[in-house]
């Protein structure tokens, strides 16, 4: 996101989003998530449209399906990833052309049985563009965001 906040988050009045609309991308967030966490790719990949794009936090790009399972099989491969649990708070959702844009922090968390400790992996944001398809609402594109001392916004002087 390149320092700055989307600007679904800066809006201040958002174009009115269906009750029915937000509960289906409630769900389609808990499926990306639950997919993540169990390292299910296949799952994982259908969350996005078959077209959609996929922005990783190093900024990496993967375009389809395809290319998006191929990364999800690479990053659930690495070690240390068993144990974590996303946690995800919509900020804002509204109404664009063509789709519905989505605006979220995150944080994932992970818990090591052998020492039964629990840590803190990382912060972030999302900034997701859905669209409606015959499969239901899917990410034409997501983009992650890390969140940091030296990604996060932040004003000076003011």
């Amino acid at each position: 996101m390149d320092g700055h906040l989307p600007k679904a988050f800066l809006t201040e009045i958002a174009v009115r989003v269906s009750v029915e609309d937000r509960a289906a991308i409630d769900d389609l967030l808990m499926d990306y998530v639950w997919a993540s966490d169990t390292a299910d790719v296949e799952a994982y990949a259908l969350t996005f449209a078959g077209d959609g794009v996929l922005i990783d936090s190093s900024g990496g790009r993967h375009e389809g399906r395809v290319a998006i399972q191929q990364y999800a099989r690479e990053f659930f491969a690495l070690p240390g990833g068993r144990g974590r649990v996303h946690f995800f708070q919509k900020m804002r959702m509204s109404a664009e052309a063509g789709g519905i844009r989505v605006f979220s922090f995150w944080q994932v968390v992970q818990s090591i049985a052998a020492t039964r400790e629990g840590k803190l992996r990382s912060v972030g944001t999302c900034d997701d563009f859905c669209v409606w398809t015959p499969e239901g609402w899917r990410f034409a594109e997501r983009r992650i965001g890390r969140w940091n001392d030296e990604t996060a916004p932040w004003k000076t002087g003011g």
